[in-house]
């Protein structure tokens, strides 16, 4: 899974990285990103679709802040139950959470590494951070939602909640010794696919994403670091020096 993850690069820098054109929120570094946290991500917006919700016309690639934790547009409220922040690959399509932002609703979420915790013989637990090294920076897979406030009037431009979710899968090889499943990794390949709401998600997408996925995990960093990350009030670059 993913709990916890680190965006230490700029919104400009992720801009540059990911081949974004416009820049619509703004986001500060944030080394210790909890549930609930509002977190950059990376969609292709149409601003014209067809009746089954395909784009139409000229694709803007832009760079957007949404809560993380999925709210489903049926929720009565955010706080409803805990936060989705992750989507198990396997049944993302099952659920019926997930299953109906899969189909065009996708998007990238940048992060520059994400922390997991093993749990040693002894029952304690010790935090690694896996990374995509120091210039780089991962794109996981998500999804996302828009959310419409009951309690606020159709015009009112803070009615709408944007909200996310990262999809999850067993375990690279290289990975499984620090946990049992991780973030699915985009690659050079499948990002673009991924992003492209003219594509329908299914099956077969899921699959070829889950591919490249080990590939990417196969050139992760990891490291030891601080007991401190388990504190949400922790912040700041100490938390991904190695110890």
């Amino acid at each position: 899974m993913c709990g916890r993850f680190v965006v230490a690069k700029t919104s400009g820098q992720i801009a540059t990285i990911f081949e974004v054109d416009e820049v619509i929120d703004d986001l500060p570094l944030s080394y210790n990103v909890a549930p609930t946290n509002r977190v950059p991500i990376v969609v292709d917006r149409a601003f014209e679709k067809d009746q089954d919700g395909a784009p139409l016309g000229d694709i803007s690639r832009e760079l957007h802040a949404a809560r993380w934790g999925l709210v489903p547009r049926w929720s009565k409220s955010p706080s409803d139950g805990a936060p989705l922040i992750n989507a198990r690959m396997e049944t993302v399509l099952e659920k019926p959470s997930f299953k109906d932002s899969v189909l065009r609703r996708r998007c990238l979420v940048p992060a520059s590494g994400y922390y997991e915790w093993v749990v040693n013989a002894d029952g304690s637990k010790q935090p690694y951070y896996v990374n995509a090294g120091s210039d780089g920076m991962f794109g996981f897979a998500g999804i996302f939602e828009w959310w419409a406030d009951p309690t606020k009037k159709p015009g009112d431009p803070g009615r709408w909640l944007l909200s996310t979710t990262i999809l999850t899968k067993p375990s690279a090889p290289e990975l499984a010794h620090i946990h049992e499943r991780n973030p699915v990794f985009l690659s050079g390949d499948t990002l673009d696919v991924w992003l492209d709401s003219s594509i329908e998600g299914d099956r077969d997408l899921l699959a070829a994403i889950a591919h490249d996925s080990d590939l990417v995990a196969g050139d992760a960093l990891f490291h030891r670091v601080d007991a401190a990350v388990g504190r949400v009030s922790s912040s700041g670059p100490d938390l991904i020096r190695p110890i």
